[in-house]
């Protein structure tokens, strides 16, 4: 009798097991049939926005037009984005109080993956216009400074204007400013149609103005530009005239370099530059870089601007670093990216995020000096999801 109760205790459970399996079997869903859902890759534009001292600007506007429009400020680290933007071309614009507005042109264009489109700008400031008060019978003078990044003062240019007696065809106020690129000449003067050179780059500039329209230059007004002379002795000095930039006369004495400013324009001087770029990837680092079932945001950090990896010794080499940042950008600093993971994941089923920077190594070459800087571009998001393996329950 004992034995036949222990056999149908036996039996009994076997027959759960049986039944608890073929239902666990019956219940679960083939996961390697599971259909992973499809990402929609999403596009940003981001940058910073400095003054000519490389020091952030806070409270900038940023205005974005093309296929899409929109306008943002930036942080107290002079940090701006535009997310969510769709494929296509885009001018920006950056303005700010005091500052002179600067604007570009950029291109989402990434098929397949997520981009990170970065605009690094730094705005010059409205102030250093100087206004100088000119009589017939009596010469004037008056003089400005140029602007430089913090740390290079090598390259702060004094320009000082003599304007002899009756150069003028009336009396008039002459305004005298510092500018920081051929473009910013032609965005005044109308088209450039052609720099000097094919490498030939503004090393230091100015722009000469009058209060009236109808007023001419009778005499020369002598623009000197406070050099050294190594620069001296390296530069052409130029005149924005008729939509090109061409030659002017000019002399060198001590170090300076003097400019005869026949019309009112902008003069500047300019030397070959060669600009060299290095780029490689960086891996960018995710919050979290596997997702199973959520439906939220990765968050991830990148970097923007411009890191000098020169010192300025001398006047030439601190504006071979100043050309590096108006090409490149400044304002070098980390900050937080989103990425949205607008997707609800079926079980079994994963996705993976990952990305990297492009990150160049630039350098600024002429007259046997060069200087460089690790300048910090676009970043790229891939998104991909899978099945994943199914670990099973118990009962």
């Amino acid at each position: 009798m004992k034995k036949f109760m222990q056999w149908g205790v036996f039996a009994l459970l076997g027959l759960t097991l049986t039944f608890s399996a073929s239902s666990c079997s019956d219940d679960d869903p083939d996961y390697s049939n599971v259909t992973p859902p499809t990402v929609v890759q999403v596009h940003n534009i981001s940058g910073s926005v400095s003054g000519r001292d490389g020091k952030a600007i806070a409270g900038a506007t940023v205005t974005l037009a093309g296929a899409m429009t929109g306008t943002t400020t930036t942080d107290e680290k002079g940090y701006f984005v535009f997310e969510d933007v769709k494929i296509g071309d885009y001018s920006l614009k950056a303005t700010a109080e005091g500052k002179i507005a600067q604007e570009t042109s950029v291109s989402v264009k990434k098929e397949g993956d997520g981009q990170n489109v970065v605009w690094n700008v730094m705005l010059a400031n409205v102030e250093t216009v100087v206004a100088i008060s000119v009589s017939t019978e009596e010469s004037s003078e008056g003089d400005v400074t140029t602007e430089a990044l913090e740390g290079n003062e090598k390259a702060e240019i004094p320009v000082v204007a003599v304007v002899p007696p009756a150069a003028l065809s009336e009396e008039a106020v002459i305004e005298l400013s510092p500018i920081y690129s051929e473009e910013e000449a032609a965005q005044l003067r109308g088209a450039w149609t052609a720099r000097a050179d094919t490498d030939s780059r503004l090393l230091v500039g100015s722009r000469l103005s009058c209060s009236k329209s109808d007023v001419t230059i009778q005499k020369a007004i002598e623009l000197t530009f406070n050099v050294d002379e190594k620069t001296a002795t390296e530069v052409r000095a130029l005149k924005f005239s008729n939509g090109a930039w061409v030659d002017v006369p000019s002399r060198i004495e001590d170090g300076k370099v003097l400019v005869e400013a026949d019309e009112f324009t902008s003069y500047g001087l300019f030397v070959g530059i060669r600009f060299t770029t290095a780029s490689r990837q960086e891996a960018i680092h995710f919050s979290q870089s596997v997702w199973d079932n959520l439906y939220g945001a990765a968050a991830y950090t990148y970097k923007v601007g411009m890191e000098v990896n020169t010192k300025g010794t001398s006047v030439f080499t601190a504006l071979l670093i100043e050309s590096l940042a108006r090409a490149f950008g400044a304002n070098s600093f980390e900050t937080q990216g989103s990425y949205p993971i607008n997707v609800t994941l079926p079980v079994g089923t994963k996705l993976e995020i990952k990305g990297v920077q492009q990150v160049n190594t630039v350098t600024a070459s002429a007259a046997g000096r060069s200087v460089s800087g690790t300048q910090y571009g676009d970043v790229t998001v891939t998104v991909v999801t899978s099945n994943r393996q199914h670990t099973g329950g118990s009962n």
